[in-house]
């Protein structure tokens, strides 16, 4: 008696393997050769299944009655993720394969300008309790904090991308023995001969035992320009007194704080920066009025030396709009911190929307704000006041290379969601440690040919456009806004 053949668990599975691996293979290339942008290869693909699931379940009929639901999903998702990472090597226009070493060789060629910065300090500085700072976005995390973030990612892709840079094994004791033997200037030279630069703009506000000033940087780099700490000008005038040792009047100091910037700023300044946002946050008081301010800097003074205006709100705001005041007067820009930083920060009262108050008062209109460190985490909303508001420009340092690869491309992403190509700058927020500006750099190339290579495979940049794009965002952008004018990009 013929019994017939039942097929078993295993040739069952081969043949629902089988099927969709067929449907994988012929809607791929249907969707391939439609040359399809990613942006809506989903629901095309979608429709391509359904057709040859009809088909090939028709044809498997015998093997597998049906194909449920759950199947068909994963095929959908499965083509999806193969017809993505091809097409990112393709053209939008059917058979056009897309050429990205131009645009790959202007982004790891051009010379950057670094729009923001700090100053380098010697190896046995006090402040560096450990060279895992170099790898944390707190330039002053306590112990504990530091032994965390060597799990990070960012630590440990930093980590391997600094070992190859010295050409040591990739451990954190390796790296620091090869510093030490090297010395700080030997180590200078190569992070910023490899990072290339342009221009460096340093920010000197930051004190700090045994920091380098902005003439020894001036040895690695063809332009080291600085950057004015407001805030940090008044501590300092406020330290010092007054010549004749009489007592400050809000008049005098006033007086004193304006003059000071005023001669400093014929000393080739090229931005005033405000850390408003660590004095109590972006909500700027506009209307303070000189009782207010007369009283807070009474407070400040009772408070005995060493000078720090954290908690006195009302002098900030009422120095804030004498800053203003001369940034107009000569035209220069205004750096403001905005999002993450070290953790004394309130990042609730960050955010830059807090900052519009400022942006609609008419008497300002015309003073050029850049909004630093994508605004990380509130980069979407950064993005819309760039939009919205002329004179609001953005900056994409720290967040790189602080993030994951994934959260640096999302950041700049999101910053360009809105914000016009020519509103967006590359910095480094690099700080004490020579290592922090060639992350900076590295990253920031790699990052800016993702986000500009994505933007071509959308159709959102022509291949052309986005080599403009990358010059901008990378160097153009900042010579423009901080004018400097000895610098050309080809």
């Amino acid at each position: 008696m013929h019994h017939p053949v039942v097929p078993s668990r295993a040739h069952l599975n081969i043949a629902r393997i089988q099927t969709p691996l067929i449907l994988v293979i012929d809607s791929y290339q249907i969707a391939f050769k439609a040359g399809r942008r990613s942006l809506f290869l989903f629901p095309v693909l979608s429709t391509f299944v359904k057709t040859n699931i009809a088909r090939h379940i028709h044809l498997s009929r015998k093997v597998i009655p049906a194909m449920d639901i759950s199947l068909r999903f994963t095929v959908i998702f499965v083509i999806s993720i193969f017809a993505i990472e091809e097409l990112k090597y393709c053209s939008v226009v059917e058979g056009e394969e897309m050429d990205l070493s131009e645009l790959r060789k202007v982004v790891e060629e051009i010379e950057l300008v670094d729009g923001h910065s700090h100053n380098i300090v010697a190896f046995d500085s006090k402040a560096i309790s450990s060279f895992v700072q170099a790898f944390t976005v707190g330039a002053f995390a306590d112990a504990d904090s530091l032994a965390f973030a060597q799990s990070s990612l960012s630590f440990k892709r930093s980590l391997r991308d600094v070992a190859e840079l010295y050409g040591t094994e990739v451990y954190l004791e390796g790296v620091e023995e090869y510093r030490r033997a090297s010395g700080i200037e030997a180590i200078t030279s190569t992070c910023l001969s490899a990072a290339k630069f342009s221009a460096i703009l340093i920010d000197d506000g930051i004190e700090m035992d045994k920091r380098f000033e902005i003439e020894w940087h001036k040895k690695f780099g063809p332009l080291v320009g600085r950057i004015l700490r407001t805030e940090r000008v008044a501590e300092q005038i406020l330290e010092q007194g007054l010549p004749d040792g009489s007592p400050w009047t809000l008049d005098s100091f006033t007086e004193a704080y304006v003059s000071n910037i005023t001669v400093t700023v014929a000393k080739e300044i090229y931005s005033l920066k405000t850390i408003a946002a660590y004095y109590g946050g972006l909500e700027m008081n506009l209307n303070v009025t000189k009782t207010d301010a007369e009283e807070s800097l009474r407070q400040v003074l009772s408070a005995g030396k060493p000078i720090f205006l954290l908690n006195y709100r009302d002098l900030v705001d009422y120095l804030f709009l004498q800053t203003l005041e001369i940034a107009l007067s000569y035209d220069l820009p205004v750096q403001i911190h905005t999002g993450f930083g070290d953790r004394i920060l309130d990042l609730r009262k960050s955010n830059p929307l807090h900052f519009r108050s400022v942006l609609e008062d008419k008497r300002y209109s015309k003073c050029r704000f850049v909004l630093l460190h994508t605004s990380h985490p509130f980069s979407k909303e950064a993005s819309y006041l760039a939009s919205a508001y002329s004179q609001v420009y953005l900056d994409f340092g720290l967040a790189i290379p602080k993030l994951s690869i994934h959260g640096m491309i999302t950041a700049v992403k999101d910053l360009l969601n809105l914000a016009p190509i020519q509103k967006v700058m590359f910095s480094t927020d690099a700080y004490t440690f020579p290592e922090t500006f060639y992350l900076g750099a590295k990253n920031s190339r790699e990052v800016i040919f993702s986000v500009l290579r994505d933007a071509c495979i959308d159709g959102e940049l022509l291949l052309p456009e986005a080599i403009e794009a990358a010059k901008d965002l990378l160097a153009r952008n900042a010579i423009r806004f901080y004018k400097l004018t000895n610098i050309t990009v080809p």
